[in-house]
């Protein structure tokens, strides 16, 4: 095969991947596969203070995206702050690390009648997803609830590349067979005789 022809083989193919959709980078697109959890409604949410560890546990009702599931969840604000705004996994605790520690109200919204002076208390927004920290009047942080994608996407991917990259291959090959058919031809012809 002359080099032009050849040349012209490499981009005809090229082009029909390009064209024709890849399989294979179709298959590791972002968000492929991609299920979630996040807090449940209703998510029965809690908090509690530790003064040892001078952080605030959140126990709530988790759920798992295509699933009817609810699991109860516990995880500490502070060491969790960078893994949840970047939605990902906290490293959820015991339910059982509650035990002893002073509760925290959680309140709807900024309503009359919510505690003075220097107790602690807590705002839910209105999607219950964002929660503000407060000591009387002075806010003291804000934080969300964890959502964050399940791993078993990635599994589903690594396990669906092998006939993925079958199937890029075949239609590469078809291409070829397609355009170098004329010279292939009297071959097999020859070969089938």
């Amino acid at each position: 095969m002359s080099p032009k022809r050849t040349c012209a083989l490499v981009l005809l193919a090229a082009q029909t991947l390009w064209l024709s959709g890849c399989a294979t980078s179709t298959l590791w697109e972002e968000g492929q596969f991609a299920r979630y959890h996040e807090p449940a409604d209703p998510q029965r949410l809690q908090l509690f203070y530790s003064a040892a560890r001078k952080d605030v546990l959140v126990e709530f009702n988790e759920s798992y995206e295509g699933s009817d599931r609810i699991r109860r969840r516990a995880y500490w604000v502070e060491p969790n702050q960078s893994r949840t705004r970047a939605r990902r996994k906290p490293e959820f605790v015991s339910l059982q690390e509650s035990a002893g520690l002073t509760p925290i109200p959680v309140f709807t919204l900024m309503e009359p009648g919510q505690p003075a002076g220097e107790t602690l208390y807590a705002v839910s927004s209105t999607s219950g997803h964002s929660l503000t920290l407060y000591a009387g009047e002075k806010q003291l942080q804000s934080f969300d609830l964890p959502v964050y994608r399940d791993k078993s996407g990635l599994t589903k991917q690594v396990l669906l590349t092998p006939p993925a990259v079958v199937a890029d291959a075949t239609i590469v090959a078809g291409v070829v067979a397609v355009y170098c058919a004329e010279a292939w031809w009297p071959a097999l012809n020859c070969w089938a005789r």
